[in-house]
């Protein structure tokens, strides 16, 4: 299954639920499911933004971070070694 907004393989699925105004990010379904929705590949689910007054839910077991956990160490929490 591919993107609806580009040729990149999907991995997320978005659903529209206009009565609640939210917008949900799920895991992919098989195919053979077929919900109502739009496959999006890691890039444009990443991006997605509700709009004004919407809400976003993302149930995606995996989600994407900018920068891994073990990479920010805080000023005010200095690194301490465990031993």
């Amino acid at each position: 299954m591919k993107c609806c907004r580009c040729p990149y393989p999907a991995s997320a699925w978005m659903t529209f639920e206009y009565s609640a105004s939210r917008i949900e990010m799920f895991e992919l379904p098989d195919e053979s499911d077929g919900y109502g929705g739009y496959a999006l590949c890691d890039r444009h689910a990443g991006r997605m933004t509700a709009p004004v007054g919407w809400n976003l839910v993302d149930s995606r077991a995996t989600m994407l971070t900018l920068f891994p956990v073990a990479d920010i160490v805080s000023p005010a929490m200095p690194a301490v070694d465990v031993a």
